[in-house]
């Protein structure tokens, strides 16, 4: 019986505090969230005209209208429940227009910069919907992708699997795995379709994340397939860093390594941070901490340590509440205290000049310290067995994963620039005049969704980011033959990750 860590077994381990439900607003608010899942250098977000964050914390929930704004320096990623995955490099913009529906469709508004999407639709009723400008993006299975607005109206590459544009009622086109549209300025109607895709210099950095969400797979064991929503990539970062047992008459029980410390407090790190809808909001500092505190229960078992279970995993924001999720716990044990305002209508107003000035809420940082005299632990591993609530378990084993995106692109990225004649005399400009089909390319495009090995080592970024095209409907040539981008995104320095399996920021803020 999945994620009833509030057994029988239980009833031993200590007092019980239910803490009480917190009301949002109303109750129309909406059901479903995505998870700022990294944050590098600086990223803020806002809500309508409301600044909510600067900086912007790992593991915070979005909910619909959010924006997240990345800047010179700035690099974001987002995950959401169906599975999908979106990507900002620097100086780009993105709204979360339509966010209803637990396990529904959602849609989100590119409003500038460079984004990558990793879409998981599995049909109309759970379909990631991508806009920019006057355009419109889905996908069909498992597609990678990539949106530049650096130069409008916008360039798609289509790096895996199978998209599908529409600008206004006369561009409709199919775009499979190694092809890009160009659209042009000048006249909607006409794009160039061509069999291959220019490089950029982010496209590094965007691989560098599937591999970091790729080697958090690798743990994954089968806790959360039973649930609503197991394709969220946030269960791997539990994997990745801790373990999971099933214990007999409870479920599923999911314990942090670093639990095994007495007196480690499952709400010792984070901060709260006010939401329009909601008040203010736990966002948890530890890299896996997004899924044990939208749902399920903190429990402590005495000779353990603290569990969380599941349970059915329905997110507090889908009914319009927010709660502290600590089930039983120990006598010494403090529940976090929840900073006033809950919530008001808008900004806090605060003496300015004689005047009242409206300023954003602050972010409240939390970091409560272990009890005195408390002797370190060594982090739990996979092998040894544990006691939770009077039964012996040992940790669950991984599986195998999911398919994700490895970095290879279908069709002609590959191949040589000596080898794109044919392509382009083949391809050529091709007028928007009705629907171009899926069906065979000249020039050769490879299977749309082939999958190749990673490589061991990453391909060399240039210094500046390669030199991308400025519109119309005309073929590029070769990136060597142009100067040095004038955009303000400069390329990474370095491959940069943040967070445990992929996952948040850094342990600690």
């Amino acid at each position: 019986m999945l994620g009833l860590a509030l057994g029988l077994a239980a009833l031993a381990v200590g007092t019980v505090l239910l803490a009480p439900a917190l009301c949002a607003d109303d109750a129309a608010q909406p059901a479903r969230a995505a998870r700022l899942s990294s944050v590098e250098g600086h990223v803020r977000i806002a809500q309508g005209s409301q600044l909510l964050a600067d900086p912007a914390l790992a593991n915070t929930p979005l909910f619909e209208g959010t924006q997240v704004t990345t800047s010179q320096d700035g690099r974001a990623e987002l995950q959401f429940d169906e599975g999908s995955v979106v990507r900002l490099a620097p100086n780009s913009s993105l709204t979360l227009t339509a966010m209803r529906g637990q396990g529904g469709s959602a849609e989100v508004l590119l409003e500038g910069g460079l984004g990558y999407f990793e879409l998981h639709s599995e049909g109309t009723s759970n379909q990631m919907r991508v806009r920019f400008g006057d355009c419109v993006v889905t996908a069909d299975g498992f597609t990678v992708l990539r949106v530049n607005l650096d130069s409008p109206p916008g360039e798609l590459a289509v790096f895996s699997g199978n998209a599908h544009l529409e600008r206004g009622p006369n561009v409709v086109v199919a775009v499979r795995g190694g092809e890009s549209v160009t659209l042009n300025a000048a006249d909607p109607t006409q794009y160039s379709l061509v069999e291959w895709i220019e490089p950029d210099s982010w496209d590094a950095w965007n691989s560098d994340r599937g591999q970091a969400l790729m080697s958090a797979e690798t743990s994954r064991t089968g806790a959360a397939n039973s649930l609503p929503d197991k394709n969220n990539p946030a269960w791997n970062d539990l994997d990745a860093n801790g373990n999971w047992y099933n214990v007999p008459d409870q479920g599923y029980v999911w314990s942090p390594n670093d639990a095994a410390n007495p007196g480690w407090d499952p709400y010792g790190n984070g901060d709260w941070m006010w939401t329009p809808g909601y008040g203010y909001i736990w966002v948890s500092g530890y890299s896996w901490g997004y899924m044990p505190y939208q749902c399920g229960a903190w429990n402590y078992f005495n000779g353990f340590g603290w569990g969380w279970a599941p349970g059915g995993c329905t997110p507090w924001w889908g009914s319009g509440l927010w709660f502290s999720n600590i089930g039983y716990r120990p006598g010494w044990y403090h529940p976090p205290l929840r900073p006033r305002p809950i919530p008001p209508r808008g900004p806090i107003a605060r003496p300015l000049n004689g005047g009242l000035h409206a300023v954003a809420n602050p972010v409240v940082p939390v970091n409560r310290r272990l009890p005195a005299g408390t002797v370190g632990a060594p982090a739990r591993g996979r092998d040894g067995t544990a006691t939770i609530g009077g039964h012996t378990v040992e940790p669950m084993r991984p599986i195998s994963p999911r398919p994700l995106y490895d970095g290879s692109i279908s069709g002609n990225m590959g191949r040589s620039r000596s080898d794109y004649s044919d392509a382009r005399t083949s391809a050529g400009q091709r007028p928007a005049s009705g629907f171009v089909s899926g069906g065979s390319r000249p020039g050769g495009a490879g299977a749309a969704g082939a999958y190749g090995a990673r490589p061991s080592a990453p391909a060399t970024r240039p210094s500046t980011p390669l030199a991308r095209p400025s519109g119309g409907s005309s073929p590029h040539p070769a990136a060597a033959s142009h100067p040095a981008s004038s955009s303000s995104r400069s390329a990474p320095a370095s491959h940069v990750s943040s967070g445990g399996g992929g996952g948040g920021g850094g342990s600690h803020r």
